[in-house]
């Protein structure tokens, strides 16, 4: 999802990112990163024509230290694979879950979780380049209802949320 704010705000973090984290047999290396300036280069509220960017914007990524994942986020993991384990998938292919570990009250606070904290390793990134701290209720999904069922576009804080 593509947000974008004036004060450089990330929206919540999808569950993707926390599968990609719990569901392998080893954990991933992560490495968080913050962008910024791509709201210049493609902005949301761009007319005609709206598939070439915009030239003479600067762009800047920032890369954080490798997080060390087992002390962040070791006893998630464990926790899944216990889940996983009780859920009698065992050693099946990565990716394939039932419904417990779908949409289970005890998978779905592991993902909210995880999620939450690769999001904070990336804040300090945020932080690194200057951002002041945001406000925790941003990273919660909640947070974001408050917009409605409207999907993409001009949201009432003035923000722009994209759907590639």
């Amino acid at each position: 999802m593509v947000h974008q704010s004036e004060q450089n705000t990330m929206r919540y973090f999808r569950w993707g990112v926390a599968r990609l984290i719990l569901e392998p047999p080893e954990c991933p290396d992560v490495v968080p990163m913050f962008i910024e300036g791509t709201d210049q280069i493609m902005p949301a509220d761009r007319g005609f024509p709206k598939f070439l960017p915009r030239i003479g914007n600067k762009v800047a990524v920032t890369f954080g230290d490798k997080v060390d994942a087992e002390k962040v986020f070791g006893d998630l993991r464990t926790k899944w694979s216990r889940l996983k384990a009780k859920a009698g998938l065992g050693k099946r292919p990565l990716g394939e879950l039932n419904k417990e570990l779908m949409h289970g009250k005890e998978a779905v606070e592991l993902r909210k979780e995880c999620t939450r904290r690769v999001r904070a390793e990336v804040i300090k990134v945020r932080r690194s380049r200057g951002f002041s701290n945001e406000d925790p209720k941003e990273g919660r999904v909640e947070t974001w209802r408050r917009e409605g069922p409207k999907r993409e576009g001009k949201m009432k804080d003035g923000t722009w949320v994209e759907q590639p």
